[in-house]
């Protein structure tokens, strides 16, 4: 909204305004949530163990499903979450359709973590940025009442992001062995980036309508987990598919229930900072975790062994 976009004056006193306020607690949000998003996909690099990529997904949104269940209701009580969905009956169909984008987002980075590494797809698939900027600007009016210094910042640091991404996936292909895998994970994790830049849309448009992004998840979770049984079940062996039969998955559970959790601490962190400073600011601030992410997958899983110095200064 353009409110988000404008910095009241201090009130009488020099105490902050609200609106100050809030913009503050936007942008911290947006900061924390980029340090638990980037934490969250660690265990995604299980998919390197020969798990299939939809099992990796489908067990990450169970833990996803957990979470956001036990969150609300640990916060606000399930008679606060189920008053305000009931209150807002019509803004159900936007959570569901949200976590359904999110659900097939995620497949797609857990194939391009396989193909590409972690260290690599993250900024690929945070060119999001751009699109949740354009939507932003487009369906909600974000940054018209903004300062031209104020657009200037949010709209290069965005065009950075995903000009970065671009070189970034050009030097992956041309430097990988298997041209035709890096390939697939670079288009997975570009794919999952229109996805999820797409997926604000619902958030905002329920944001301002007035349901409390608690009571939000509530709904987006059933839409998230509904659409990964369905794409097990149809492109991943049906009822027979190995996530529901291999002794393989057992161990590996608690990690990527743990995965969720954590997760959804960052996704709580960052629908806060999209209510408060809206898309255009939200994102980009959140998109922080492809610098932990960095560090997740050089650190701690090697993705630079064997890589150029070409590919490793374009990361």
């Amino acid at each position: 909204m353009a409110a988000t976009a404008r910095v009241n004056a201090p009130t009488a006193g020099g105490a902050p305004s609200p609106i100050n306020s809030l913009h503050a607690l936007g942008v911290t949000c947006g900061l924390g949530a980029g340090v638990w998003l980037g934490a969250a996909e660690a265990p995604v690099k299980l998919v390197n163990s020969g798990l299939s990529p939809f099992a990796v997904s489908l067990c990450m949104v169970a833990g996803v499903f957990v979470a956001r269940w036990t969150f609300p209701t640990m916060l606000k009580g399930t008679s606060y979450v189920f008053a305000d969905l009931f209150e807002k009956k019509h803004l159900i169909i936007w959570a569901l359709l949200a976590g359904s984008l999110w659900a097939v987002a995620n497949t797609l980075t857990v194939f391009a973590i396989r193909d590409v590494g972690l260290a690599v797809a993250f900024p690929l698939w945070n060119a999001n940025s751009l699109i949740g900027l354009l939507w932003g600007w487009l369906l909600f009016g974000e940054l018209r009442g903004a300062g031209g210094r104020t657009v200037a910042k949010v709209v290069i640091g965005a065009v950075a992001i995903v000009a970065a991404a671009i070189l970034l996936g050009f030097t992956t292909i041309h430097g990988s062995t298997s041209s035709h895998r890096a390939v697939q994970g670079v288009a997975a994790a570009l794919g999952a980036s229109l996805l999820w830049g797409t997926m604000y849309v619902p958030y905002r448009k329920v944001y301002i309508s007035g349901m409390n992004p608690l009571s939000f998840v509530t709904a987006f979770t059933v839409g998230e987990l509904g659409t990964m049984l369905a794409l097990v079940l149809s492109l991943d062996g049906g009822t027979q598919a190995p996530v529901f039969h291999s002794a393989q998955v057992r161990p590996m559970l608690f990690w990527l229930f743990l995965g969720g959790f954590v997760w959804v601490i960052g996704d709580l962190l960052q629908q806060f900072a999209v209510k408060y400073v809206g898309i255009g600011r939200g994102i980009p601030l959140s998109n922080t975790n492809q610098l932990w992410g960095l560090a997740w997958g050089v650190l701690v899983f090697g993705d630079f062994a064997g890589a150029g110095l070409t590919q490793k200064l374009m990361v």
